[in-house]
């Protein structure tokens, strides 16, 4: 009954989100569609690989600095978005962090190139430890 309660609860705090999961090629598609370039797009897929595996609604578990990760690409509400709840955040991306986990990647694909712009692929610790250098970043060919 408690887990019930909580589950409830939090769906009414952040919003009803019904997670979208895509798989390599959705994505790739998707971030063609919004103008990411082909030779950029295998990072992308592996940021989102191994941050969300693929899932617009991941929220990831609080950072040991009470911050969270948001969305398909994991987006840090303490630099990079509003969490909404009173927290700080510096709100680089001047989106709220619920625009960022919903089945539209869009807001996302916005406030991570900004993240690129800014610091680049290796903002992402998942980029440093499995995509950079080429290392299991995947191959898009098939997805076209």
């Amino acid at each position: 009954m408690k887990i019930l309660l909580v589950s409830l609860l939090l769906a009414i705090a952040l919003g009803s989100v019904e997670p979208r999961i895509l798989d390599k090629c959705s994505l790739t598609r998707e971030l063609a569609g919004l103008g990411i370039p082909r030779a950029n797009i295998p990072n992308w897929v592996c940021i989102a690989q191994y941050e969300s595996n693929y899932n617009t609604a991941e929220l990831g578990p609080p950072n040991p600095d009470g911050s969270r990760d948001w969305g398909i690409f994991h987006i840090n509400d303490r630099y990079w978005c509003n969490p909404g709840d009173g927290r700080p955040s510096a709100n680089t991306c001047q989106v709220s962090c619920q625009s960022l986990y919903t089945d539209d990647i869009a807001a996302a694909v916005t406030c991570a190139r900004t993240i690129i712009r800014t610091q680049g692929f290796a903002a992402w610790n998942t980029w440093n430890n499995n995509c950079g250098r080429g290392a299991n970043v995947p191959s898009i060919d098939d997805c076209y």
